[in-house]
């Protein structure tokens, strides 16, 4: 079972098309709307969603090399828009605006909250949940996109193998830099172990009859209930209310020449419901576990539950679908 720091996330026990339509709506607000308020409240409940998903250390190693990067976009955009009416320092033939230095961090910003919002989607929406969303209207898309995130972990893991053994066997580069000479073997080995696990796995596929008839059967591990009708009602309220606000308030603000004074607004709070709604349904996921575990009240519903959450969803579907589970089959 996982540690109660990363355990129970948001939208775990709703249908994957809640999760979907969440973080769909969550991405396309944080990546297309610059407005500094927007930015800061999307940086807030990404960071505060990597918390609750990631751990204090997961999350800490992320932003051990993110927050260099948004320092890096923030000093490095006036190098390339010495826009501005503000000047704040002049360097030889460079002037430094602060309306440059205002859209950099705001670029800075929504693309550290872009990959946390990732990160965080990637830990709630897992393999098999995408499969089991996609397998039967987009097959071919559910097994790329599955077979993406599963090989390119195995890629990064099997580097980290390879490099640590090249350490343990040589001497060489005990200093801690790599040569173009390692990087290199490093390399080849891993397209040569890529390759082999490719026709590997085309074997397996062949072998378990893939695209040998026109239709393929699936099995839907997870059954759309009223519950999870109005939760994706109202995720779609949400975000559509916020993609309205967040029009008006991108009408009203701009970088250059010169940003706008901010003000208190309205308008601001349904996009902060929106944002730290995830950390808010994990948080109170776990007091309730955390209640139940403490009390003992319904611990065999518990247990069971812990047991099909650690197990593989189609085998939990499968063990409850004669109690009126979510788990049913269909051609």
């Amino acid at each position: 079972m996982q540690a109660m720091d990363t355990a129970h996330l948001a939208f775990e026990t709703t249908h994957a098309s809640v999760a979907v339509a969440y973080f769909s709506g969550a991405l396309l607000l944080a990546m297309f709307v610059m407005q500094p308020v927007y930015v800061a409240l999307s940086l807030a409940g990404a960071l505060a969603f990597a918390l609750c998903a990631l751990g204090v250390r997961g999350t800490l190693r992320k932003l051990r090399w993110q927050l260099p990067l948004l320092v890096l976009i923030t000093l490095a955009n006036p190098l390339f828009s010495a826009s501005g009416s503000t000047a704040l320092a002049q360097v030889g033939p460079l002037v430094v605006y602060r309306e440059s230095l205002v859209y950099g961090a705001c670029m800075g910003s929504v693309l550290i909250a872009v990959i946390l919002w990732f990160e965080g989607a990637s830990r709630v929406l897992t393999n098999d949940r995408l499969m089991g969303l996609m397998g039967r209207r987009l097959p071919v898309v559910a097994l790329m996109v599955s077979m993406t995130a599963q090989l390119s972990a195995r890629l990064v893991r099997r580097g980290t193998e390879a490099r640590t053994v090249r350490r343990a066997c040589s001497s060489s580069g005990a200093d801690g830099r790599p040569s173009l000479q390692g990087a290199v073997s490093l390399t080849t080995t891993l397209m040569g172990w890529a390759m082999e696990g490719s026709l590997e796995r085309a074997d397996a596929m062949r072998a378990r009859a893939w695209q040998a008839a026109p239709h393929r059967t699936s099995y839907a591990t997870e059954r759309l209930g009223d519950r999870d009708a109005l939760a994706l009602l109202g995720v779609g309220a949400l975000v559509g209310a916020n993609v309205l606000l967040a029009a008006v308030a991108c009408a009203q603000w701009h970088f250059y020449p010169t940003t706008p004074t901010l003000v208190v607004w309205w308008g601001y709070a349904p996009y902060a419901v929106l944002t730290l709604l995830p950390a808010a349904l994990t948080l109170r996921e776990r007091a309730r576990w955390s209640h139940i575990e403490r009390t003992g009240a319904g611990a065999p519903h518990a247990s069971a539950r812990a047991a099909c959450m650690s197990a593989h969803r189609g085998a939990c579907a499968a063990s409850t679908a004669g109690e009126g589970g979510h788990g049913h089959a269909k051609a």
